[in-house]
C-alpha cells in the first residue's frame, strides 16, 4: 500500500507544470555537492602571485604584441617603469577607548588561517600603475609613432607625454 500511495503521490508531482524540471535540478545540485572539489592550497599553488617585475614584464610583452599588430610595423621593443609595487588594504579590527577627555583608537590587522598558518586578510588590491613607456620601433614614420603613441596611451590610460617612441 505504502509504494502504491508514493507513486501516485510522485505521479501528482510531476503532473504539475515546470516540476520535471525542479527535479532534474535537486539532482544536479546533489551530483554537483557529491563531486570532489580542488583544495585550496593546490589552487594557490598553482597560480602565485606576481612580483611587480614579473607583472611588468608581462605588459611589456603584451603591448609589444600589440603594436607589432599594426600593418606597418615590423618590429619593436618596448620597456615599461611603474609608478609603484602592488598596493594592499588590509582588514583591520579597531577598537576605541573613550576616558573623559582622552580618546584613544587601536587597530589591528585581522589575520586569517590559509593550511601554512595565519596571514594577514586582503580585502583590496591595487596593481601598479605604469608610469612610463618608451618603445623602439625601427623604421618607423612619424605617422607610425603618433599611432602607436595614441594606442599605448588609451591601453594604459596615460598622458602621451609619459610615452616616447623612437624610431
Amino acid at each position: 500500500m505504502k509504494a502504491e500511495n508514493l507513486r501516485e503521490q510522485i505521479k501528482k508531482l510531476l503532473s504539475h507544470k515546470g516540476m520535471g524540471a525542479v527535479i532534474i535540478g535537486i539532482f544536479a545540485g546533489i551530483i554537483l555537492l557529491l563531486m570532489p572539489s580542488s583544495k585550496e592550497s593546490d589552487i594557490t599553488e598553482a597560480n602565485p602571485a606576481m612580483t611587480g617585475s614579473e607583472y611588468c614584464a608581462l605588459l611589456e610583452q603584451k603591448a609589444e604584441a600589440l603594436i607589432k599588430e599594426l600593418p606597418e610595423v615590423d618590429d619593436c621593443s618596448v620597456f615599461i617603469t611603474l609608478e609603484s609595487g602592488y598596493k594592499y588594504i588590509y582588514a583591520t579590527d579597531q577598537h576605541v577607548r573613550e576616558e573623559s577627555n582622552f580618546k584613544e583608537t587601536e587597530k589591528t590587522v585581522v589575520l586569517a588561517g590559509n593550511g601554512n598558518g595565519e596571514e594577514p586578510l586582503i580585502i583590496q588590491e591595487t596593481m601598479p600603475k605604469v608610469a612610463g613607456v618608451a618603445i623602439v620601433c625601427p623604421k618607423s614614420s612619424y605617422e607610425t609613432q603618433y599611432r602607436i603613441v595614441e594606442l599605448i596611451s588609451a591601453l594604459f590610460d596615460i598622458k602621451s607625454n609619459r610615452i616616447s617612441v623612437k624610431a
